[in-house]
């Protein structure tokens, strides 16, 4: 029984140190540009399609918002809202490959996402883990 609770704790474990060093660094949310991050692969994760749990769909990820305590993966999609050309001004800007966000800034951009169709929390440790990699890489982007 204890084994099955392992992979559970170090999710919260990575989840939480992902967000003390996002306040750390004062981001309230970041974005990749996924085409021209560079990444050795594509951040993905499995999340649920319909709340009654039923199909499953592999998602690109984006990004991250840390709000109210949770952190949310943002999900990739030519029909979401979010898109990470809508955060960069084209006229007095090179397209980024990295975006952040300050709390606040994101906060109204964002909202509560809790129930928004484009973030999630539920990743596998494995998924949040290279998430988590892709995040790091992000940061050293120029």
């Amino acid at each position: 029984m204890e084994n099955n609770r392992q992979p559970d704790a170090l999710l919260d474990k990575a989840r939480q140190d992902l967000i003390a060093d996002m306040e750390s660094r004062g981001i309230g949310a970041i974005l990749w540009n996924n085409a021209t991050a560079g990444f050795p692969y594509i951040p993905e994760a499995t999340v649920s399609i319909s709340e009654e749990g039923g199909a499953d769909k592999v998602a690109r990820i984006m990004g991250m918002y840390h709000y109210n305590g949770t952190l949310y993966l943002i999900e990739e999609d030519d029909h979401s809202p979010i898109q990470f050309d809508n955060f960069w001004n084209h006229e007095t800007e090179a397209p980024p490959t990295v975006v952040t966000m300050s709390e606040d800034v994101a906060s109204k951009e964002f909202g509560n996402p809790q129930n928004e169709k484009w973030f999630t929390t539920r990743a596998s440790l494995e998924e949040w883990t290279a998430i988590a990699d892709c995040y790091f890489q992000a940061l050293n982007q120029d």
